[in-house]
C-alpha cells in the first residue's frame, strides 16, 4: 500500500516528464500544470501562501482544500520560493516597482513615480555610502595621454606608453 506522498510524487512525475523531456501531456494535465505555474509565479511575486489559496479558489473556482492541494504540489515541483536567493528576490521587487512606475507616469502621478524611484533606487544600492565597486573597477587602468601647450602628459608613469610625436 503506496503512502500519500508516494502519490504525489507518481503524480507529479509525469509533469517533470514533460518539463524536463517534453514528454505530452493530456489536455487536462496541461490545465493542471498551468495552475501550478501561476501558483509558483504569484509566490515569486512575494504572494503569501493564504493570498495564493485565495487567488486560485477565485480564478479557478476551486475549494480551500483543493487550492492548498495545488499550491502544495507545485511547491513540490518547483521548490520553494523561499530558497530564492536574496539578489533573484531583489530582482523581482524591482520589476514590480518598475510596472508600478509605469503605471504611474500613465497616470501623470508624480508622487507615485517619486516614490516607485526611490524604492528602486533603494534596492538597487545606489545610495549607498559603500559603492559595490572597487576604485579599480570604477576607474580601470588604461593608459592615456594628454597633450597640453605641446608637453605630452601620461598617466601609466613610464610602464611602455608608445610616445607620439607632438604636431
Amino acid at each position: 500500500m503506496s503512502t500519500d506522498l508516494e502519490k504525489v510524487n507518481d503524480k507529479l512525475d509525469k509533469f517533470r516528464d514533460h518539463l524536463l523531456h517534453r514528454q505530452p501531456l493530456k489536455p487536462s494535465e496541461h490545465e493542471t500544470l498551468e495552475k501550478y505555474r501561476k501558483c509558483f509565479a504569484w509566490r515569486s511575486k512575494l504572494f503569501s501562501p493564504q493570498q495564493v489559496v485565495n487567488m486560485l479558489m477565485q480564478e479557478y473556482s476551486i475549494k480551500y482544500s483543493q487550492a492548498y492541494q495545488v499550491m502544495a504540489e507545485s511547491t513540490k515541483l518547483y521548490g520553494l520560493v523561499e530558497d530564492i536567493d536574496k539578489a533573484g528576490t531583489t530582482k523581482i521587487l524591482i520589476e514590480g516597482l518598475y510596472v508600478a512606475m509605469s503605471l504611474a507616469v500613465k497616470d501623470r502621478n508624480a508622487e507615485a513615480i517619486i516614490a516607485a524611484t526611490r524604492e528602486i533606487a533603494k534596492l538597487s544600492r545606489l545610495h549607498d555610502e559603500q559603492s559595490p565597486l572597487s576604485a579599480d573597477d570604477l576607474m580601470p587602468a588604461r593608459t592615456v595621454k594628454y597633450v597640453q601647450n605641446n608637453v605630452t602628459i601620461s598617466n601609466n608613469n613610464g610602464t611602455g606608453l608608445e610616445e607620439l610625436p607632438i604636431e
